[in-house]
């Protein structure tokens, strides 16, 4: 009976809806809220800058599936047909790029400006108008959020801006929302002056954000991550593509940055280097991009003879090359126990960053050697003898997909003291420290060598000079920040990239010679580059 009941009522609902007027049918029904709307709630006020953040970059997967490092001498990314290999075959352009982030980085510093001019239209007056002790206190509670969140948005605003002047040199900066009736023939300012207004909202943000964050406002910008964008701002300005002149105070003021926010006293170096990567809570990192649980960037990293995974983005020997000996020497494949043996002894960040050959991985030993489950002969199979760790969850079992909760870091402690290293040597050498800042660059460098988990061998004051030290720190760079997109852009700041990138990328033919042992030879990688240096690319 019931069920007839349905019939019926669906009947006559059909018959009347067939009278109603046309008019009635055609309405437009929207559930878009006004600009008024959203500006004057509290709530939707802070929603929308909430929505701001997830604006930031996207270092997981983020060009066509591979990570930036797969544009460099770091990495080779498995699928040929990838957008990524433009940089490395030499079939990009300003009109063909990947990594153009200009339309989605504009749309997102209008929204800043947008919240800039209507932050300050929010009702508060059931609460300011209500003489009760605990409105009240709501009242100044609300009043301060959006006092400080008003700064946040000055601090993501100068984040996109760096973000365009990295890639682009100077643009248009943009501090107001445009109107169709504006003119959008705008020029572009020049690349210092887009340098100062970033620096002027570091220092703006970082005097009215606080130094730390509730836990459950994890992610926020804060006092710290104003001035660590400060510090890497300043440092890619003294940097020989940016400072001609070789201008000695762009090498101080960036020293100075850096220094600003270590003697915050608020972060610490992880003692677990590999854990740090797995983490959404460590001390060191400053400021990170943090994402629900998924398993996207396992599933397109795992070895390809792991249930579910795709190979990926695959370090290369170049890279692996540049990991010292546990005793801080180079490795060397002329001689004849490094090349028979190329994992031992090494760099502890090395199997910390890298998968390699015989080394155990969800349950088993990984058999990246020829004709093996992860090697050569396997459709798909890493190009270089490599597969990632660095940033991948080992314990996912991907064919029940299971997930977990990603952090990409934007800036973390152990950069802060490269960077201050960097600034120092350039300025006043390795042992030299006439600012009285406490730390000289030897000083900071080995900050980071000294991690519990790396431990490798301090460096020496009066053993170095300003050259030695200078190749010694871009190789700590290269090695401490892997797969965290530094080198593209740091090479490309050096103005080393045609000598590095215009050369050959290697990867490693492993031999079985018997069930334990193998056979090392360090091979060009063939079929994936013209060896074109695309990515120093200066739009």
């Amino acid at each position: 009976m019931k069920y007839k009941f349905w019939l019926f009522f669906t009947g006559v609902v059909t018959i009347i809806s067939a009278s109603c007027k046309k008019d009635f049918l055609d309405r437009q029904i929207s559930t878009e809220l006004t600009k008024d709307e959203v500006f004057s709630s509290y709530a939707r006020t802070r929603d929308f800058l909430i929505g701001t953040y997830a604006y930031l970059p996207d270092g997981f997967n983020r060009l066509d599936n591979a990570m930036l490092d797969a544009a460099t001498d770091d990495a080779e990314f498995t699928w040929e047909g990838s957008a990524i290999q433009r940089y490395n075959n030499g079939s990009w352009n300003p009109y063909i790029n990947p990594d153009d982030n200009w339309n989605a980085t504009y749309a997102a510093i209008r929204r800043t400006n947008l919240y800039l001019e209507q932050s300050g239209n929010v009702d508060l007056n059931m609460y300011k108008l209500n003489p009760d002790a605990t409105a009240q206190q709501t009242y100044r509670n609300m009043t301060a959020d959006l006092e400080r969140w008003r700064y946040e948005n000055r601090f993501l605003r100068a984040y996109f801006y760096f973000d365009l002047v990295t890639r682009y040199g100077g643009v248009p900066l943009i501090t107001k929302t445009l109107g169709l009736s504006d003119s959008l023939n705008l020029s572009r300012s020049s690349y210092d002056e887009c340098v100062q207004f970033i620096v002027s909202e570091c220092d703006s943000a970082a005097a009215h954000l606080g130094a730390t964050v509730a836990d459950n406002d994890l992610g926020r910008a804060t006092k710290g991550a104003a001035l660590a964008l400060k510090s890497r701002m300043l440092l890619y300005y003294a940097s020989d593509l940016n400072n001609k002149g070789h201008v000695k105070e762009r090498w101080v003021a960036a020293a100075k940055a850096a220094k600003e926010v270590i003697d915050l006293n608020v972060y610490q170096l992880e003692s677990n280097y590999r854990g740090l990567f797995r983490s959404t809570t460590s001390k060191e990192i400053i400021f990170a991009h943090r994402y629900a649980a998924n398993n996207g960037f396992e599933r397109a990293n795992y070895p390809i003879g792991y249930d579910g995974g795709s190979s990926g983005t695959t370090p290369t020997q170049n890279l692996v090359d540049a990991y010292e000996m546990t005793d801080g020497s180079a490795f060397n494949w002329n001689n004849p126990d490094h090349a028979q043996h190329p994992y031992d002894n090494r760099d502890p960040r090395l199997a910390m960053t890298v998968i390699l050959n015989n080394s155990q991985w969800k349950g088993r030993a990984v058999k990246a050697f020829t004709g093996g489950r992860d090697g050569a002969g396997v459709d798909r199979a890493t190009k270089t003898g490599y597969y990632l760790k660095k940033y991948v969850d080992e314990n996912l079992d991907l064919l029940l997909n299971k997930t977990s909760v990603h952090t990409w870091i934007l800036f973390r402690l152990g950069e802060i003291y490269l960077n201050y290293a960097e600034a120092m040597n350039e300025a006043y050498g390795p042992d030299q420290d006439p600012q009285g800042f406490g730390l000289t660059a030897i000083q900071a460098v080995n900050k980071v060598r000294d991690r519990a988990s790396v431990k490798m061998p301090l460096l020496q004051a009066g053993q170095w000079n300003t050259a030695t030290l200078r190749t010694k720190i871009r190789n700590e760079r290269r090695v401490e920040l892997a797969f965290e997109e530094h080198r593209y852009w740091d090479v490309r700041r050096w103005e080393l990239g045609v000598a590095l990138f215009n050369s050959p990328v290697y990867g490693v033919k492993i031999t079985r010679t018997n069930a334990t042992t193998f056979k090392y030879e360090k091979t060009p990688i063939t079929g994936c580059r013209n060896n074109s240096p695309g990515a120093v690319y200066n739009g």
